[in-house]
């Protein structure tokens, strides 16, 4: 009869290592112990009111086991947690090199439209706005995406 109880308590150790260890197998192992130990227990009891009290046990504790792991990530030292307590306002993850809009580069690796050209010496990603670019052909940056320049094919005088 103990089983049933191991099963629902090795269930919630597995649920709990899943906010720590994401993947889903822990979770999904936790989530089959304690299906099992439900079973399990319900085909060792003959009453009614015990196996629904089970179920709710069990249902309460895996909430109660959810609120605890939240509350234990928002709570945890900060170089120990996964959770940003800080906003990211004014974060930005790549920005294009500004200094380079009106400035006529060389196309060193096709543009598909997207590519490579050198500027000053610099490598920079760009992408075309007039299509298709091949190597060696002459671009002049119009403006920046993310981190590529965005450049045109120059007009021939």
């Amino acid at each position: 009869m103990m089983l049933p109880f191991l099963l629902l308590f090795l269930g919630l150790v597995l649920i709990l290592f899943e906010f720590y260890i994401p993947g889903a197998v822990m979770g999904i192992l936790g989530g089959i112990s304690i299906l099992v130990g439900i079973i399990l227990f319900a085909s060792q009891t003959s009453s009614l009111i015990a196996i629904v009290l089970f179920v709710l046990g069990s249902a309460v504790a895996v909430g109660f086991l959810i609120r605890f792991a939240i509350w234990r990530i928002v709570h945890a030292k900060p170089q120990y947690s996964i959770y940003l307590s800080k906003d990211q306002e004014g974060y930005q993850a790549s920005s294009y090199d500004k200094s380079a809009i009106g400035k006529t580069g060389i196309v060193t690796a096709d543009l598909k439209p997207g590519g490579f050209i050198s500027i000053e010496g610099r490598q920079h990603s760009a992408i075309s706005l007039s299509g298709y670019i091949a190597r060696g052909e002459n671009v002049t940056v119009v403006g920046g995406q993310e981190q590529s320049l965005m450049v045109r094919k120059c007009l021939k005088t």
